[in-house]
């Protein structure tokens, strides 16, 4: 199994080719999610752990993970044995709805890089249909078991295609969830965003509205990304 290995400037992940592979989406998300003194934060849909290990670096709280796939627990699990912050880390191989009723535990931070395709044609590998596709966790349970997680003051941060921010804010506020933050990131200067980072609250606040975008025309990387990001990878 061919493994490769992206080293962070506090830990490093290791990923084989059975996990998704992390990403920029995921990378962002953990550079622009704020929580607010949290003691405890919950990773859904964990995969290599890096969104856990980037929490982990931001703040000192105890963290659970948890993933459907055996294959992501099971890379996650050797990444976080690996970091310093072992000790705070619980992992588990359940999926969302099984364990938001089978703990009592509420979190002030929840962060997920959630499936988000329902209508796309499913991939031939079922590892990845299972990580972009709405197949296993929906989003009505997603903030259903959401609602149920958070504390009073936490916070859930997700990122997703703007094109389906109308389809996931309608099942938030279904749930009532209300959206307090919305980051919209485009990939270069000038062209339109493709990912909106959301965050929502059980409180109803007016909501912040900030725009990014990752690379410059000569597809350099921009200041602002540099800025964000220098705090976990050295990029050029």
């Amino acid at each position: 199994m061919n493994e490769s290995v992206f080293v962070c400037k506090e830990f490093s992940i290791v990923q084989n080719s059975s996990v998704l592979k992390l990403g920029t989406d995921a990378m962002i998300l953990g550079c622009l999610t704020d929580f607010y003194n949290p003691s405890h934060i919950l990773d859904i849909g964990t995969g290599t752990g890096i969104l856990t290990l980037m929490m982990a670096q931001k703040y000192d709280a105890q963290f659970t993970a948890i993933d459907i796939s055996e294959e992501s627990y099971t890379c996650a699990l050797h990444n976080f044995k690996q970091s310093k912050w072992a000790n705070n880390i619980i992992c588990k191989q359940i999926s969302l709805q099984e364990f938001c009723t089978s703990t009592n535990q509420v979190f002030d931070g929840i962060i997920c890089n959630p499936p988000f395709f329902s209508d796309s044609l499913h991939n031939k590998n079922n590892l990845k249909t299972i990580a972009r596709h709405t197949i296993t966790l929906s989003p009505i349970d997603l903030f259903a078991c959401a609602y149920s997680l958070l504390s009073n003051q936490g916070i859930l941060s997700i990122i997703i295609p703007c094109s389906e921010k109308q389809t996931f804010c309608h099942q938030a506020l279904y749930t009532n969830l209300h959206i307090i933050k919305e980051i919209e990131i485009s990939p270069y200067y000038e062209t339109p965003p493709n990912r909106i980072i959301l965050q929502f609250s059980k409180t109803w606040k007016s909501v912040q509205r900030t725009h990014i975008a990752i690379r410059n025309k000569d597809k350099t990387y921009s200041k602002e990304y540099k800025g964000l990001t220098e705090k976990f990878i050295s990029i050029n």
